[in-house]
């Protein structure tokens, strides 16, 4: 299973940045939801929050000895900024990083959160001098979402909080499980497909109106075994042509053909009842 450990920055309502909004609090509420938004995609999550230092040092000790206590895939550390003087003006949102393999994903991190909430990309920032990028022992970054002291920050941020979080909690995912990011776009694709080729039933943007049937379909999409099983039963009654098998294993065979098959061993299975029933 994957997994990663995620912690606010600082130790106490008002030991971070505060103007508009105090750091601390604003940090620990992007730490839940972000937390919550993984563990719903199957993610072990570890979340950190200090409650006990009392000071800065104290404070950094335990943040770093607690993420490396974890068995994770990446450290992330929120944080909220300031540039002093309170503004008007927009400042922006921006992820730190240390190690330059890791400027890529703290790049598209930051992109994320701009493109979900309006906040100005600030970007990708190498920083050498940040105790908790340099004492955790797996890939880290440190995430400023946006600047305490500027109130068109403040404003796009509290109106836009889910969705920073969210964007936030999809790149981690895709950073820490890659193949569930690309299997997850897959099924999305299909189902795309599917509704695509269905026949019309009196409306042309006809949906799943059951969400346990496409979570049913889902899981079959998924299950190749079961699939092959389905098209062989179709083989052996003679319902359809053996070629599809030889579709399935090349990788030709689409969602929308594996639909139409399914309706033909149905029929075929009810007419061979209908049959029987007539001879009876």
């Amino acid at each position: 299973m994957s997994s990663i450990a995620i912690s606010p920055g600082h130790y106490g309502v008002g030991t971070g940045a505060k103007d508009i909004i105090d750091e601390v609090a604003e940090a620990r509420k992007v730490v839940d939801r972000v937390a919550y938004l993984l563990e719903k995609e199957g993610v072990k999550v570890y979340k950190i929050v200090d409650n006990r230092s009392k000071s800065q040092s104290q404070n950094l000790n335990y943040l770093i000895s607690e993420h490396n206590s974890k068995s994770r895939s990446l450290d992330v550390s929120i944080h909220f900024n300031s540039s002093g003087k309170r503004t008007d003006q927009p400042l922006g949102t921006e992820v730190l990083y240390r190690d330059e393999a890791l400027k890529t994903f703290a790049g598209k991190v930051s992109q994320a959160i701009a493109n979900a909430s309006g906040l100005k990309n600030r970007g990708a920032k190498k920083r050498t001098d940040l105790a908790f990028l340099n004492g955790t022992k797996k890939p880290a970054i440190l995430i400023e979402v946006c600047f305490v002291n500027s109130l068109q920050d403040v404003i796009i941020y509290q109106s836009k909080f889910q969705e920073i979080c969210e964007a936030i909690a999809k790149e981690c995912l895709a950073f820490i499980a890659p193949n569930l990011e690309k299997e997850k776009s897959n099924l999305e694709q299909i189902e795309k497909e599917i509704q695509n080729n269905l026949p019309s039933i009196g409306n042309s943007n006809e949906q799943f109106t059951s969400p346990e049937l496409k979570k049913r379909l889902e899981a079959i999409l998924k299950d190749k075994k079961m699939i092959e099983v389905m098209i062989q039963k179709g083989i052996s009654e003679q319902a359809i042509n053996a070629n599809w098998m030889e579709k399935l294993k090349n990788g030709s065979l689409s969602s929308a053909d594996l639909l139409g098959l399914c309706t033909l061993i149905i029929e075929h299975q009810i007419k061979k009842c209908e049959k029987i029933m007539s001879i009876g």
